[in-house]
This record gives C-alpha cells, structure tokens and sequence, in this order.
C-alpha cells in the first residue's frame, strides 16, 4: 500500500518484521511475567542492581551501573530510593571521596533471597516457546542487539545459582528495548514515539477499523490505547467517531496532519530497523526476527 510517497507494508510483514516492535513486545511480555511472580516490590533493574552488589560487594556506584546497564542519572536516582528504602548501604570511598561505594543491607540480601526464585520462573516462562537450540541462539542474538561484548554475556554465567545466561534473557531484553530507545531518540525524534508510530501505521493500513482492534494490532492494552488514542487525537493526528452500527465502538482513521507525520518519521523508523540488526551477520536476521516473534508470542 502506498502513502503519499511512502509504502506501507503489509501488518505481516510490517509490525511483525520489525525487531523495535518485536522487542517492545516482548518486553511488555517481561514485564507481565514479573509482576505476576515477582510482584512490585522491586523492579526488574533494581533487581539487577541489588543483584551486582550481591555479587560484587562494595562496588563502586558507576561500576554498578554499568553492570546492570543504567545511566548515570538513572542509577544514581535509582540508588537513593534503593537507600531510602533500607535495602542499600552508600558509603564515600575513603581512598576517593568522590566515589560511593555500595553494598547490600541485611534487607536487600533478605530481598535478593527473596524474589530470585520468582526472577528465576520469568526467565523460564519467557523461554518456554523456544527449544534448547533457539533459546542460546535468542540470547546471542539479544547480546548483539544489545551491544554487549561477548565477554559480558559469558561473565553472566559467573552468577550461578542465581542467575546465568539461559536465565538473562529479560535483562537481554530490557538492555536491546533500551538500545531500540536511544535511536529511535536519533533517528525518529519525539514527534511520535515508537507506540504511537504502530497505531498509526497500522491505520494506514486499515482506515475505519475499530480502537480495540488496532490495539491488538498494535499490541497494546486496553487502558494504554485508550490513553494513546486521546493523545494522538487531542494532537489532531487521528480521526475517532463512534460506530453507527455500535455505540460502544470507537472507529479511527488517520487525519491529514497524521499521514504527514507519520510520511515525515518513515525514513527514520527504517533506519531504526536496520541499525537494530546491523551487528548481525545478514543471513542470521530472519532468523533473528522469527525467534523474537516467539518471544514476544507473536
């Protein structure tokens, strides 16, 4: 189908092509499994880093980070809750006193203790569409996507019981989603962001449809569409009139301004897509796409 001067593919081999999407799925699929068996009381990255402190107590701050693959400002805010909450001890270094060293609190270890079998069952969950020669392959590939070093995924093993390698893949995930971020950032911009852009390519696609099937198509929850619709109507990118033939039902289209906007971020996404999977080999990334698919259960 084409655009204006762009075309669009088919949902198929558009959305389900698309390792941003896939990624973002399957992220949302981790994020489902860890509240289920993990629950709030901690998330995914702070589980990460009270997890490298477990391992390398004493570490410096910025190490830390790094090894649980947060920024700067991210980690340090990060911290300070972690140390409100009485599960981080925060030190200055005596040989450096602009450094802070941390390590766990009798709380935090308690804590670790805690929520590692439930960390343990997401990793499981999360691999169970794939066999044993898919799952190494995903985390590969996932440890590509994510510019880590080879060396990083190996030293992940080093944390047995408590985590290895076949049970990273959320981290993998989480670290490749934040990956997609930064160059989406670059290349797209903040005029749509990554969610948006699905809805309204999948509109194009299909003008008219309803809201709750374009949030399947898209894959998105009922309350995040919602809101996303308002937004992207309140911004007069689409059109939302109710259903003659259903009151309930919402019908979408996109408006003028929205085919523009989403002809203007084409370029972008395209390039998203393709620095996503350049560290690659090229005969790998169908493979790569299809694995990811089954993460995201797609």
């Amino acid at each position: 189908m084409v655009l204006g001067e762009i075309e669009i593919t088919r949902t198929s081999d558009g959305l389900l092509r698309s390792p941003g999407h896939l990624i973002r799925v399957a992220q949302q699929v981790h994020t489902r499994l860890w509240n289920e068996h993990v629950g709030l009381e901690i998330t995914a990255p702070q589980f990460g880093v009270l997890l490298a402190l477990a391992l390398e107590p004493g570490s410096d701050q910025r190490t830390v980070g790094e090894r649980a693959s947060l920024d700067k400002a991210t980690m340090a805010e990060m911290v300070g809750r972690l140390v409100r909450r009485g599960l981080v001890l925060r030190r200055r270094d005596p040989a450096d006193g602009r450094r802070k060293l941390l390590s766990l609190s009798p709380n935090g270890v308690q804590l670790v203790r805690e929520a590692t079998a439930g960390v343990v069952q997401v990793q499981r969950t999360l691999f169970e569409p794939l066999d044993e020669t898919e799952r190494h392959h995903l985390v590969a590939t996932l440890g590509l996507v994510a510019r880590l070093e080879p060396i990083a995924i190996a030293a992940l093993a080093d944390a047995r019981p408590l985590l290895d390698a076949q049970r990273a893949v959320g981290y993998l995930i989480r670290v490749a989603q934040q990956v997609h971020t930064r160059l989406w950032n670059e290349h797209v911009g903040a005029e749509l962001t990554a969610p948006q852009y699905a809805v309204m390519h999948v509109l194009a696609l299909e003008p008219g449809i309803d809201q709750r099937t374009v949030g399947e198509r898209a894959s998105l929850d009922k309350a995040t569409m919602a809101e996303m619709v308002s937004r992207l109507v309140r911004r007069g990118l689409v059109l939302r009139r109710r259903d003659p033939a259903d009151g309930r039902r919402n019908l979408l289209s996109l408006s003028p301004d929205g085919q523009d906007a989403l002809r203007r971020s084409a370029d972008g996404v395209r390039e998203v897509q393709r620095l996503l999977l350049e560290p690659l080999e090229e005969a790998d990334r169908d493979r790569a796409l299809e694995l990811l698919r089954k993460a995201a259960r797609l």
